[in-house]
């Protein structure tokens, strides 16, 4: 009898270790995020063309710019994602303007390893259980990429996209860019509220 409540124990620490490490990896990603003026709605709908504000611009304000060669890979994802939603380049007359832009912030993340302990006996007497909970503590950085589409006839900004996700130690290949990209542009144009 004592050894069948060891190995439902044992069981029920298992389960529940696994039940918190599938909720915390699939908090991991981090969704896009959206936000738009409703007075520009019917004019982001029409918008046919677009293009994209030139890196001297965009990188005057921002203490961390990205390099060259990220930089080009942005502007290659957006451009593949809006011309598979229709609309063309057009630097003289484009109905909209594409600017992004980045952001670090440093995070720190506690992770509960899940109950640790063991069965033991004392003398004479029966067994017992001890237990600890170890804690995990990681610091990490975390990028976020922001695209904002700015209408050219108001001059106002019309609808802002942002994506975040933890930084590794070398740059996101095209793949990593042109998925980002897409995760934001995916509600752009903005559908009816």
């Amino acid at each position: 009898m004592k050894m069948n409540s060891f190995i439902f124990m044992k069981l029920f620490i298992h389960s529940v270790t696994a039940l918190l490490s599938l909720l915390f990896f699939s908090a991991c990603s981090t969704p896009s995020t959206v936000d738009y003026d409703r007075t520009l709605l019917e004019q982001m709908r029409n918008y046919e063309s677009y293009s994209i504000v030139p890196r001297e611009e965009r990188s005057a304000g921002q203490h961390l710019s990205l390099t060259e060669i990220v930089d080009r890979r942005v502007v290659q994802a957006i451009h593949q994602s809006l011309q598979e939603r229709g609309l063309r380049p057009d630097e003289n007359s484009p109905d909209c303007r594409i600017a992004f832009f980045t952001t670090t912030e440093k995070r720190t993340e506690m992770q509960d390893l899940g109950l640790a302990g063991g069965y033991y006996r004392h003398g004479w007497k029966s067994g017992g259980w001890s237990s600890y909970a170890p804690v995990s503590i990681d610091e990490y950085e975390e990028g976020t990429l922001i695209l904002d589409v700015i209408d050219t006839q108001s001059g106002q900004l019309a609808w802002r996209g942002a994506t975040s996700r933890r930084l590794g130690h070398s740059a996101p290949n095209e793949g990593e860019v042109q998925t980002a990209v897409s995760q934001i542009l995916t509600e752009f144009p903005p559908a009816n509220d």
